[in-house]
């Protein structure tokens, strides 16, 4: 334990700040998007601004800790962890690429083919994004949602899975890891749904939008973490985002 924590107090404690700076964003960002009677509920019931978003800071920041902490030694014993100390050029090339597009993917498809069917997605873009709504993609997005969906989850899924099916063999099998990749990009683009539900309503075009993209990004992202490790796939989710809200302000 004692050689565990020396070697990624850093990496733990980045994860711990970085998810205190994304909940208290995500609180405020959450607070703007609720209905106007739901927010005067909450005010009604103590609840502001502050203080969802300290909730959510401590919540985001204990995903980090906690969750990192679980997904590095997960990670390490089915050999997706990878403790590269500097970026490097051709996965750094990657992360960017899949950065560009999925942030133009993120934003065409509403407005050449989902928003003709659901005009609520068009209406989305008629407000540009708050700052916390941009520090939240950055930060949770980019960083906790990778500790908890590619770190821990999927490092888990593999564990499991090797444990049930490959207990005679040494290392883990690509299959293995990469059905560990989809499951974890599944329950990545799931878990957007509760948030699409508020604002949209889950209509069909709205699930499918959802799973849809999430899921290809997550697997994408999944592959990164794979192949290159953690950083490059929060690189490419971060810049997903960048790319996405910099259409969004300057072109919508």
């Amino acid at each position: 334990m004692k050689a565990f924590v020396k070697n990624y107090w850093k990496t733990l404690l980045f994860f711990a700040v970085v998810g205190l700076i994304g909940g208290y964003t995500v609180g405020l960002y959450q607070l703007d998007s609720y209905p106007e009677e739901m927010k005067q509920e909450l005010y009604a019931q103590g609840l502001n601004d502050t203080l969802l978003g300290l909730v959510t800071a401590v919540q985001s920041a204990g995903y980090g800790l906690f969750l990192g902490a679980a997904g590095i030694w997960l990670g390490k014993k089915v050999g997706l962890w990878k403790d590269e100390r500097h970026i490097t050029k051709k996965p750094l090339l990657a992360a960017i690429i899949i950065a560009v597009i999925g942030g133009l993917a993120l934003i065409l498809p509403d407005l050449l083919i989902f928003g003709k069917y659901e005009p609520a997605l068009l209406d989305m873009y008629a407000v540009k994004p708050t700052v916390p709504f941009l520090l939240a993609t950055v930060t949770y997005g980019a960083v906790i949602e990778e500790v908890m969906l590619r770190l821990f989850m999927m490092s888990l899924v593999a564990f499991v899975l090797h444990l049930l099916f490959e207990r005679k063999r040494d290392g883990v099998s690509t299959a293995v890891l990469v059905a560990a990749n989809v499951a974890s990009a599944l329950l990545f683009a799931a878990g957007h749904l509760p948030g699409n539900d508020m604002m949209f309503g889950l209509t069909p075009v709205i699930v499918l939008r959802c799973m849809l993209l999430n899921g290809v990004f997550g697997l994408a992202f999944g592959w990164l973490y794979r192949k290159f490790g953690l950083r490059y796939a929060m690189i490419a989710h971060g810049g997903c985002h960048v790319v996405s809200k910099l259409i969004w302000i300057l072109f919508i």
